[in-house]
C-alpha cells in the first residue's frame, strides 16, 4: 500500500489529473481483488486496525490527486477525499472476472462524471 500511495507524484506525471485519478484507482482496486478478496475483509472487526494504519496516507493521496484534479478544472471543488474513496470502493467488490473489469470501469466514468463541475 506504501508504494501505491507513494506513486501519485509519478502517475501526476505520467498523465493528466484525471487520468491518473483513473489510473490510480484503477490500480488500487487491482491490488486490493489480487489481495484474496481484501475487500470483503476490510469490513471485518479483525481488519479495521489495518485499515486505520493506511487510512490517513491513502485519503492524503486520494486527496493530492483531487487537488491535481480541481486546479485542472476537471472536478467540482471541495469533493472530499474519505467520500470518493468510500465510493470508489465498489470498484474492489466487483468481480474478477473480465464481466467485472468491464463493469468496474463503468463505475468508475459514472463516478468522475458525478464529480465534473
Amino acid at each position: 500500500m506504501d508504494r501505491l500511495v507513494g506513486s501519485v507524484p509519478d502517475v501526476l506525471a505520467a498523465h493528466p489529473p484525471l487520468d491518473a485519478l483513473r489510473h490510480w484507482f484503477t490500480t488500487l482496486a487491482a491490488y486490493v481483488r489480487l489481495k484474496h478478496g481484501l475487500g470483503d475483509a476490510l469490513n471485518t472487526a479483525a481488519a479495521q486496525e489495518v485499515v486505520s494504519a493506511t487510512s490517513a496516507s491513502v485519503t492524503a493521496a486520494v486527496g493530492r490527486l483531487l487537488d491535481a484534479c480541481e486546479r485542472a478544472g476537471e472536478v467540482r471543488p471541495g469533493l472530499d477525499p474519505t467520500d470518493v474513496i468510500m465510493l470508489m470502493s465498489c470498484l474492489w467488490r466487483t468481480p474478477d472476472n473480465p464481466d467485472g473489469a468491464a463493469q468496474a470501469n463503468r463505475l468508475l466514468e459514472l463516478a468522475i462524471d458525478g464529480f465534473r463541475p
